[in-house]
């Protein structure tokens, strides 16, 4: 991960975390893996107690409040449960949880 990917995911991570206190907050795809391009998006998963009761799909809206960059935002937001039940399946999820970096 660059110096610039580290500071902008740090900044986005400690907005998040001041707001809902999640137990993990995990940055994955080609910013994780560092074959990025300047202009690539940042992918998040963020899990936290505080999405229960909002609906799955209007939860991403919510992170764009901590979110100031040029570059584009890609959020997937879970409550600790169906992070864990995603975790059983294959898919992204797994595959970030593996590969990603934990802010």
């Amino acid at each position: 991960m660059d110096q610039a990917t580290t500071k902008i995911a740090s900044k986005f991570a400690s907005r998040v975390k001041k707001a809902y206190s999640p137990e993990r907050i995990i940055l994955f795809g080609s910013r994780a893996r560092g074959d990025n391009f300047k202009t690539s998006d940042f992918d998040f998963i963020v899990i936290s107690d505080k999405f229960r009761g909002t609906p799955f799909l209007e939860r991403p809206s919510e992170m764009y409040d901590f979110w100031d960059e040029a570059v584009d935002l890609e959020a997937i937001c879970y409550t600790p449960e169906e992070f864990a039940r995603k975790l059983r399946q294959r898919g992204i999820v797994r595959t970030a949880a593996r590969e990603g970096i934990e802010l």
